[in-house]
């Protein structure tokens, strides 16, 4: 009877972790992936709106990737609809097929929409294209991480020209330095790059700290003193000394406390909370000016902090 009994309870036991990792097994999701275009300075704009939703119905969290040939050419975090909003401004001219890939979360199991076809006709005139990658970066706060930026005249429209970097939806305690910030695009120029560096804080990280406030408070303590004794001083030649003495332990205090808050400054800085966990839709924007018109381009890229 006693086994009949542990072996009733093994059996049940395992039918509960079977119930338990049926509860938390992801469901499936479905992707879907529309289309508006618009024509811009001469060139089709084409904003991609990508839609991820549970089997229940319920909006999807993470990361969704735009796809041409098996290529992603731009990244989105979902928002709390479960959408993503893409603004394609550089495609060449022609029929391009576009996917939008959901790699899933905790809860929803990855899907790939059904592929859509976008055709731009873009009128040639000086103009370049902007694109990144990876479209989608995961670090660690406190580590930092490289996204590739690489702009090229559109072949036969004439541009050159400088090209100035900038990103932009970071998240706080987050920094995204270019490396160089600047290209120049020549008549002999095929395609230039940029390292974007994606900077990150950890917990604990520091910021400078404004100069100490406590040496002024001694200040306002000793130095009446001092001259207090200094005037006595002068009747008896004791006093004097006394006053000397004073004097000098009030400079090593005075000194020790300006020691002690250039070391805080340098080493022990205000502790900061560091950059938030979560999923941030990061763009990177080019841009150049001929003095009379901009002409500027942006792409976009996931980053996830764990």
């Amino acid at each position: 009877m006693a086994r009949a009994g542990m072996a009733l309870a093994l059996t049940v036991g395992f039918a509960a972790m079977g119930v338990a990792s049926a509860a938390t097994a992801p469901i499936g999701s479905r992707t879907s992936l529309t289309v508006g275009t618009t024509e811009t300075n001469g060139h089709t704009v084409e904003t991609v709106t990508a839609t991820v939703l549970g089997n229940d119905g319920a909006p999807a969290a993470g990361v969704i990737s735009l796809i041409e040939k098996d290529n992603s050419i731009a990244g989105a975090a979902l928002d709390a609809e479960g959408r993503a909003v893409f603004k394609l401004d550089a495609l060449t001219t022609g029929e391009h097929k576009l996917t939008a890939s959901y790699s899933g979360d905790s809860l929803h199991a990855s899907s790939q929409s059904e592929s859509l076809a976008v055709t731009t006709q873009t009128t040639v005139t000086p103009d370049f294209t902007l694109s990144i990658a990876p479209t989608s970066l995961t670090l660690t706060a406190g580590d930092a991480g490289t996204v590739v930026a690489t702009v090229a005249p559109v072949a036969g429209s004439g541009f050159t020209g400088f090209i100035s970097l900038s990103c932009s939806g970071l998240p706080a305690y987050t920094a995204c330095p270019f490396s160089p910030a600047n290209l120049q695009v020549t008549s002999s120029t095929a395609s230039l790059t940029s390292n974007m560096s994606m900077e990150t804080t950890g917990p604990g990280g520091t910021l400078a700290e404004t100069q100490n406030s406590r040496s002024p408070l001694v200040l306002a303590f000793v130095l009446p003193g001092i001259l207090g004794l200094g005037l006595l001083g002068r009747k008896r030649k004791l006093f004097g000394g006394v006053a000397l003495l004073t004097l000098v332990g009030a400079m090593g205090v005075l000194g020790t406390t300006a020691c002690a808050a250039r070391y805080s400054y340098l080493n022990h800085g205000p502790h900061t909370p560091g950059t938030t966990p979560g999923t941030y839709t990061i763009t990177v924007t080019a841009q150049t000016s001929n003095g009379v018109t901009a002409t500027e381009h942006s792409q976009t890229f996931a980053l996830t902090v764990k």
